[in-house]
């Protein structure tokens, strides 16, 4: 709702809107939050927790089931493929 104005110091209401700026990383291990991060990068004018669950018109008990009716995971097989490529990127210890 506001930004800083560094050259005033102070806040002042944004102009371009409301929006979310950043969102901090989430581990595939955490389950659902995992796909609830998924899902706010994906879902445009998310309001609550369940709308970000609709799809289609049609309300998912689960983010997961979410994802998959969006078409963003195959079930399980995402896991396989997003474990193999940090298992690339992983800096040595």
């Amino acid at each position: 709702m506001f930004t800083w104005t560094n050259g005033m110091k102070k806040w002042t209401i944004r102009q371009k809107g409301c929006c979310v700026g950043r969102l901090y990383f989430v581990s595939p291990f955490v389950g659902e939050r995992y796909f609830l991060h998924t899902l706010l990068t994906k879902v445009k004018g998310v309001v609550s927790f369940e709308v970000v669950r609709i799809v289609n018109g049609v309300v998912h008990d689960t983010f997961k089931s979410a994802c998959i009716a969006l078409g963003l995971y195959d079930l399980d097989d995402e896991w396989n493929v997003c474990l193999e490529e940090v298992v690339g990127t992983q800096i040595g210890a």
